[in-house]
Parts: structure tokens; C-alpha cells; sequence
């Protein structure tokens, strides 16, 4: 399997709903039914993106004041004590992460792509020493940043809350 990383759009009033939740997955997937919601999967490829952006782990970031680390892994916890990794993004921080996501030339982060830094790091998911396939992967890690910048930018003219789930 894998952990894979799942971004989706939530309204301000169904934001209240999974707060009182006693079952936060599946309040999340009947939210997810919903017309219109937004969605963003970028698989397995959110720490290396994390790494390539911040030069860390995503499991070492620490998203307080560092607006590339929460565009990845999010903001504020749903619930520390949880196994699982759900975190959440205010509509004021995500319309300040659909602005600087603007304001990124992403191929200036590929410049420096070093596959041997991403394995030395212990970078999820273990696929650097594939060297055949690193145009592919810079390929893979460009898309997967278009698509969520064009995610934040969708959820941010809404104005509504981003939710992250990594598992």
C-alpha cells in the first residue's frame, strides 16, 4: 500500500460538521460526495514535494510560519492524539498559500533535484536510486505541484477550508 495524500475542499458550515464528528473519515467522505467539492490526490509524492520545497521531511516539518510546509501537510490538527495525519488550512492562510503559490517559478526548485539528497533523507516514498527515472519523477513532482496550486487557487476564490489527509 502507502501513504497517499488527499487535499479537499470543505465549506465553512460543513467544516463545523467534521469538528463534532465522532467518526472523521467517514463525515470527510460523505463531504466529499458533495457537488462541487474540490479535490486534489497527489499519491504518494507529498513528502519528496515537501523536501523539494523546504529542504525537509514533511514528518519534520513544522508548518507554523512556514507557508510551503503547511501548503503540503496542512496547518492545525484535527486531533494530536490521532495515528492518522489530518490536518486542516483557515481560508485567510489558504488565500495567503494560493498567493505565493503564484509568486513560485517550480522549475527553479527542479534545478537543484538531487535524487542521492532525497534518499540520504529518508524521503517518502523510496524511489531514488530508480536514476533511469529521474526525469520522470521531476516530471511527476512539477504536475503534482501544478495541480495543487491550481487546487488553492480554486479553494481560495471560494473561500473555503482545505482539509489534508495523509494515510
Amino acid at each position: 500500500m502507502g501513504m497517499y495524500a488527499m487535499y479537499q475542499e470543505v465549506k465553512k458550515e460543513d467544516f463545523k460538521k467534521l469538528l463534532e464528528s465522532d467518526d472523521f473519515f467517514e463525515t470527510i467522505e460523505d463531504l466529499e460526495e458533495k457537488d462541487g467539492t474540490e479535490l486534489c490526490d497527489i499519491d504518494k509524492m507529498w513528502d519528496a514535494l515537501h523536501f523539494l520545497l523546504n529542504g525537509l521531511s514533511a514528518l519534520y516539518g513544522d508548518p507554523q510560519d512556514n507557508i510551503l510546509s503547511e501548503f503540503i501537510i496542512g496547518s492545525k490538527c484535527f486531533d494530536d492524539d490521532s495515528e492518522e495525519f489530518t490536518r486542516y488550512i483557515p481560508t485567510e492562510r489558504v488565500i495567503e498559500i494560493a498567493k505565493k503559490l503564484n509568486e513560485i517559478n517550480f522549475e527553479d526548485y527542479l534545478k537543484d533535484f538531487d535524487m542521492n539528497k532525497f534518499a540520504e533523507n529518508g524521503i517518502y516514498p523510496d524511489i531514488w536510486e530508480y536514476d533511469e527515472e529521474k526525469e520522470e519523477i521531476m516530471e511527476e513532482l512539477s504536475e503534482h505541484f501544478d495541480n495543487l496550486k491550481e487546487f488553492y487557487n480554486k479553494v481560495a476564490k471560494n473561500k473555503n477550508i482545505v482539509v489534508v489527509t495523509i494515510c
